[in-house]
Parts: C-alpha cells; sequence; structure tokens
C-alpha cells in the first residue's frame, strides 16, 4: 500500500492544489480577522464548515481526476498489473492527508493570532474543532472523486457546494440535521466553537450547545466514509475490470 500512496503523493508534487492547502487558511483566517476581530475564531470554523472544506475536498478530487486523465490516462491504469481498488484507496487516503495537513496548518496560525492579538477563542476547542471538521467531511472525498470522474470537476464542486451551503446549513440546526451529512461537521461546530449555522454566535442556553450531537455525529461520519471508500473503489475496479474485458475483445 505503501507504494501505492507514493505514486498518489508524486502526482500532486509541484501542483496548484499543494499550494492552495496552504494559501487558502492564511486568506480565511485574515478574512475573518478583518471583518471582525472578535468573531474570528466562530466566523472561520462555521466557513470551513459550510463551504471551504467542502470546496477544498471538490477541487482535490477533481484536480486529481484531471491529472489522471491528462498525464496517462486511466486506460494505462487499467492495464497496469496492480490493485484497482488500492489505487482508488491511495487516492483518498493522499487527499484526506492533504486535507488534515491543510487544517493542521491552519490551527497552527490561529493559535499563533490567539497569542499575539485578542481574538478569542479557548485552543483546546478550537483544536477539538479542527478533529471534527476533518472527521466529519471525510465521507465527501470518496464521494468527490467519484462525482469528478463520473461527471467532471464542475460537477463535483456544485454538487459539494451546494449539499454544504444548501442543505448543510438548513438542516444543522434542526432535529433532524443528522438525515444530512452535510450537516455532521455544521452542527458539530455549534457545541465546539459556540457558533450557529448561520454564523451568530449561539447564546447562552441556546440547545445547540448540547455536545451530544458530537457523539452521533462522529460516528456516523466514520460509517459512512466507510461505506462510501468500499463503494466507491468497488465501483472503480468494477470499470477498470469492465475496460480490460473490452481490450481483450478487440
Amino acid at each position: 500500500m505503501i507504494r501505492y500512496l507514493r505514486a498518489e503523493h508524486l502526482k500532486f508534487k509541484k501542483s496548484f492544489s499543494r499550494k492552495m492547502l496552504l494559501v487558502v487558511p492564511v486568506l480565511v483566517l485574515l478574512f475573518s480577522f478583518f471583518m471582525n476581530p472578535m468573531y474570528t475564531v466562530t466566523n472561520t470554523f462555521n466557513w470551513w464548515s459550510i463551504f471551504f472544506m467542502p470546496l477544498v475536498i471538490a477541487l482535490l478530487s477533481g484536480l486529481s481526476h484531471q491529472k489522471e486523465e491528462r498525464s496517462i490516462g486511466y486506460n494505462r491504469i487499467f492495464s497496469l498489473p496492480v490493485s484497482l481498488s488500492k489505487v482508488w484507496y491511495a487516492k483518498v487516503i493522499v487527499i484526506a492527508g492533504y486535507t488534515l495537513g491543510m487544517l493542521i496548518f491552519f490551527e497552527l496560525i490561529l493559535l499563533l493570532f490567539q497569542i499575539v492579538m485578542p481574538i478569542g477563542g479557548q485552543w483546546s476547542n478550537t483544536l477539538l474543532a479542527v478533529g471534527l471538521l476533518w472527521l466529519g467531511t471525510l465521507w465527501q472525498i470518496p464521494f468527490c472523486l467519484w462525482l469528478a470522474r463520473k461527471w467532471g470537476l464542475v460537477t463535483a464542486l456544485l454538487v459539494n457546494a451546494v449539499g454544504g451551503i444548501g442543505l448543510g446549513t438548513y438542516l444543522a440546526p434542526l432535529p433532524i440535521w443528522w438525515i444530512n451529512p452535510w450537516s455532521w461537521a455544521i452542527r458539530m461546530m455549534c457545541p465546539t466553537i459556540g457558533v450557529h449555522p448561520n454564523g451568530v454566535p449561539l447564546a447562552p442556553g441556546d440547545t445547540l450547545w448540547n455536545p451530544a450531537v458530537i457523539s452521533i455525529g462522529a460516528p456516523l461520519a466514520l460509517v459512512l466514509f466507510a461505506l462510501v471508500l468500499l463503494w466507491t473503489g468497488s465501483a472503480f475496479a468494477g470499470v477498470a475490470r469492465s475496460s480490460r474485458m473490452q481490450t481483450e475483445v478487440n
């Protein structure tokens, strides 16, 4: 599996994707700070959960697909003596590693801000929020990879953006938030950071402060990630088998 991970990692070498992982956290944090320094933490995590994580995941997935098509093409991969399910899993793991690295980088910048400027928020809370944000959006990686491969980058961006900004924010504050996967990360930010899905800080006594949602959202996110990963990996391997059979017939 290490060979597969190295191969996928090398495909992103000197690419826009890696630069994006450093630029986006800085821009988001600076924009939030200049809008309102006292609400930098709540605003930033709210934007991450609603828009920026779905956007970055869809972009990384779509760019991974485009890079595959433009360089060697899927047909060449299908013809190689490799485990196609492992190729797919490696793509997902590498993107997951990149998003985790991006969030850790963001957390370090945020920590520096908290040391030198009064922007509010406790470091322990933001660290927990980073972990929940990453965990709550993991399932989007294999899903967006599948969307990008089937219908292209634009479709992956539109679906994930609508899912986060539209369905996610609408259902997140409701009792049925758990039925929509895009709502999970958004809802878990409520008790962790103290922010309403609409971006307003939670008032004392608000029911959205209930931390029990974390014990629901986190396991749901892990289960869905495993299911989507296995399903999309199986679908990818199935397409490859069909391609190989067609090549043999021809």
